[in-house]
């Protein structure tokens, strides 16, 4: 992490910490950047999977349920003629990333892929444009003026005395 610096603030504010990536516009630790460790003084108030309340309600012996029963038998048995499963089909292809020894099902010779479809490649470029940037040098600033910055009006609007914000204003 390094520290963007702000000169001139009208405030006095001396900066905030910035993602070490180049060109990555995380910036401010416990608003964009989190802390890596479970019991760093940050996560205070932040509750996990790990957390014991959470076993408290796991019962070891108890049946796992998902849900209401799912139907078998004909009725549930999947129809490539349904237009919904069509649609999606039509949309998305099947994908099977195990191929080898069944590419004849598909028309293709043996060691031969599918093509990709239009979104996803669609997909993959723009997720490599943007990955681009990191790679590039940094472009960022190492010093933010901000002196002819405006800040945001204080908040006047709260029930207290001066129009302070007090636990009143809170709605529930």
């Amino acid at each position: 992490m390094w520290f963007q610096r702000v000169v001139n603030a009208r405030d006095g504010f001396p900066g905030f910490w910035m993602c070490p990536t180049p060109n990555c516009d995380g910036a401010g630790f416990g608003f964009d950047i989190y802390p890596t460790d479970p019991h760093h003084p940050a996560n205070d108030g932040w509750t996990g999977e790990d957390d014991d309340e959470y076993d408290e309600d796991y019962d070891e012996d108890e049946e796992w349920s998902e849900g209401p029963e799912i139907e078998t038998g004909a009725e549930a048995e999947w129809d490539p003629q349904e237009t919904k499963y069509r649609q999606l089909d039509e949309e998305f292809g099947e994908v099977d990333d195990d191929l080898e020894g069944e590419e004849w099902k598909l028309g293709l010779e043996p060691g031969q892929r599918p093509p990709e479809p239009e979104w996803a490649q669609r997909a993959r470029r723009e997720w490599e444009e943007e990955q681009r940037k990191y790679d590039m040098p940094d472009e960022r600033p190492r010093e933010l003026d901000w002196s002819d910055r405006e800040d945001p009006a204080p908040f006047t609007g709260g029930s207290g005395p001066g129009g302070e914000f007090t636990e009143d204003d809170i709605p529930f």
